[in-house]
């Protein structure tokens, strides 16, 4: 009878065999945490196509970064999602310095469509939805603005109105208590 490890052991020990250049080990990683990078990705920056390259991207990068992987920083999904993280950010970033389209571009009823909505894990978003209630108010747009939005700490300083460390200290503070309420 095969042994059965917890995921996040098991990703510890495919993100090894990736290090050693293991067939398989890219494809497992892939198969088990594209879903969640997906769903993140699609977040942060809303179109899934953009989602989607960024969900491919990731892995490619995973692959080539494989060896950067420290255990003692986080976990394998963590290292995933921060990857997938900062090439949202570069993808946000970059939308921000292109010429937007004047307004009336786009009149055409075409373009007036609902996008669809974006297959989600009612547990995961039950979970991070709690969460994210529990915060104040002000915690709470600041970090989706963070993560979701792409700004920088600068340009939340600009947004806000608030100083700058201000804005630090409750985007570390806001962290700290969704970490406590997310891990088990």
């Amino acid at each position: 009878m095969p042994v059965t490890l917890p995921p996040g052991l098991e990703y510890q020990r495919l993100i090894v065999q990736l290090q050693h250049g293991q067939e398989g080990a890219l494809k497992a990683l892939y198969d088990a945490l594209a879903g969640v990078t997906y769903r993140v990705c699609l977040r942060m920056l809303v179109s899934p196509e953009d989602a989607e390259e960024v969900l491919q991207d990731t892995f490619l990068r995973l692959e080539a970064q494989a060896g950067r992987y420290d255990p003692a920083r986080g976990t394998v999904q963590t290292f995933v999602l921060t990857i997938a993280h900062h090439l949202c950010l570069e993808r946000l970033r970059a939308r921000r310095a292109r010429p937007q389209a004047q307004d009336g571009a786009f009149d055409d009823p075409a373009f007036d469509l609902p996008a669809p909505s974006p297959p989600r894990d009612p547990l995961d978003q039950a979970l991070l939805g709690t969460a994210l209630s529990s915060l104040p108010d002000t915690d709470r747009l600041l970090l989706e603005d963070m993560f979701f939005g792409g700004y920088t700490h600068a340009e939340l300083t600009a947004r806000t109105g608030l100083p700058l460390g201000t804005v630090k200290s409750r985007l570390r503070r806001a962290l700290l208590n969704l970490r406590g309420r997310m891990t088990p």
